[in-house]
């Protein structure tokens, strides 16, 4: 994909108007790209929490310029304590998605946009964040794009350590914990439960060399497993070979969520034969 700006996405940068809106710990900010007037309407407006709200490399700000040029509106903003957005600034915590900042700015682009029906996407925390939002706003979102966030509990010491110390510790619990199964995250299925009930879509994301790969194979195991044919048609899951979960796996991530949000537009599912072909291996290229 051309990662620069070209006439159509140039237009709707002119557009774009700054935002901001009450979160759950004070003002979040964000920028709202409005569709471009002479395309085809997208009956969903695409929501990008963001860590900041341009993502690396600026993908955030393309990829939203981009779907407009093509009909959907779209918010891109920062989570609390990022950005120009209130709050304090934290450490992620897997155990506090902070949906409630998605759907703050779902209930905002409803009243002040009359928007009605939203597509969420986010990677790493982002997406767990986005996920989160499913506890309240289930009935107003069409699809979620899910790529390789945690969905496990963290281990006694951080199951994650790099440091020699904690490992070493780590090394020494393992015989205790060994026959423990992994515990999902409650942060993880209680949201995907509410998505399990939705008529929403999703796509989840993973690469087979990311560590985080694994956790996920617990909730494939755990709870796609029990799911029926028909939730299970609607909950997708694609994984990469290589790694994604990097810098420079951002950029094939980004377009693999462009290219799956745009299956969404009226226009485009009633032409299905132009869809794009998949190119999971697009990051090695």
């Amino acid at each position: 994909m051309n990662w620069r700006e070209t006439p159509a996405t140039l237009s709707r940068a002119r557009d774009e108007q700054p935002v901001v809106f009450t979160g759950p710990k004070g003002a979040l900010h964000g920028i709202f790209t409005p569709p471009a007037p002479d395309a085809p309407p997208a009956r969903d407006c695409i929501v990008f929490p963001g860590r900041p709200r341009s993502g690396l490399r600026r993908h955030l700000v393309l990829a939203a310029r981009i779907l407009a040029a093509e009909g959907f509106a779209v918010l891109r903003f920062d989570l609390r304590g990022r950005g120009e957005s209130a709050g304090e600034v934290e450490r992620p915590s897997r155990t506090e998605p902070r949906g409630e900042d998605v759907v703050a700015a779902i209930r905002h682009l409803r009243e002040a946009h009359g928007q009605k029906q939203f597509l969420l996407a986010g990677y790493c925390y982002d997406a767990l964040t986005a996920l989160d939002s499913f506890k309240d706003e289930a009935d107003s979102i069409s699809g979620i794009f899910f790529a390789t966030a945690t969905v496990l509990e963290e281990k006694l010491g951080g199951s994650y350590a790099t440091n020699r110390v904690r490992t070493a510790a780590l090394h020494l619990r393992s015989k205790v914990r060994s026959a423990r199964a992994p515990k999902i995250l409650n942060s993880f299925k209680i949201p995907f439960r509410a998505l399990v009930r939705s008529h929403a879509r999703a796509l989840f994301l993973y690469a087979e060399q990311d560590r985080l790969r694994a956790e996920f194979a617990v909730a494939e195991e755990v709870l796609f497993s029990q799911l029926d044919r028909e939730t299970r048609t609607r909950l997708e899951i694609e994984i990469w070979p290589g790694r994604i979960h990097n810098t420079e796996g951002e950029t094939a991530v980004i377009e693999r969520a462009i290219s799956w949000l745009r299956e969404f537009h009226p226009a485009r599912s009633e032409r299905a034969e132009l869809r794009e072909p998949l190119q999971p291996s697009a990051q090695d290229s």
